[in-house]
């Protein structure tokens, strides 16, 4: 079995992949002038997508969490971690409630206009750029200093 802080790269690819899907989704029906709020087949399929990125942010993060612990026991100073760690907490934090938000608007049959939907719309771009920077300080994690890589030595 995997180690425990071998899930946290597994998971982290959810919550990028529906939070950047959500964005070109809705962008791509604003433009069409289709709406992206109430109970349309639209509507049930964008409010789905938000769920799932947010329900993938919250367990990338427990799981980054655990995988934290783990690089400090190992001795990884904190400092080098912090950057990815806050932009993380910031992260999945700012992604639960746009997910629990998009669901209300779902939840309460809330149609939105052209104008509130291209609102909604720039909200999920500047959501997609907070989780890249977010994956970019992960990456500088393991290609920078090596963090959860394993060393791949020749058998003795």
């Amino acid at each position: 079995m995997l180690p425990i802080e071998q899930f946290h790269p597994l998971a982290v690819h959810f919550p990028i992949v529906f939070t950047l899907l959500l964005a070109v989704f809705d962008g791509s029906m604003s433009l069409r002038g289709i709406s992206i709020g109430g109970r349309t087949a639209i509507a049930n399929v964008s409010a789905g997508i938000a769920l799932c990125a947010g329900a993938s942010a919250a367990i990338a993060f427990a799981f980054g969490d655990l995988a934290l612990d783990v690089a400090v026991s190992k001795g990884t100073p904190l400092s080098v971690l912090e950057m990815h760690e806050e932009f993380g907490k910031i992260t999945a934090g700012v992604i639960f409630a746009w997910a629990v938000v998009r669901s209300m608007i779902w939840w309460r049959h809330i149609t939105l206009s052209k104008h509130l939907s291209w609102v909604v719309v720039t909200i999920q771009i500047a959501i997609a750029g907070l989780i890249l920077t977010t994956a970019y300080f992960g990456g500088q994690l393991v290609y920078e200093f090596g963090i959860g890589v394993s060393a791949n030595l020749p058998p003795t």
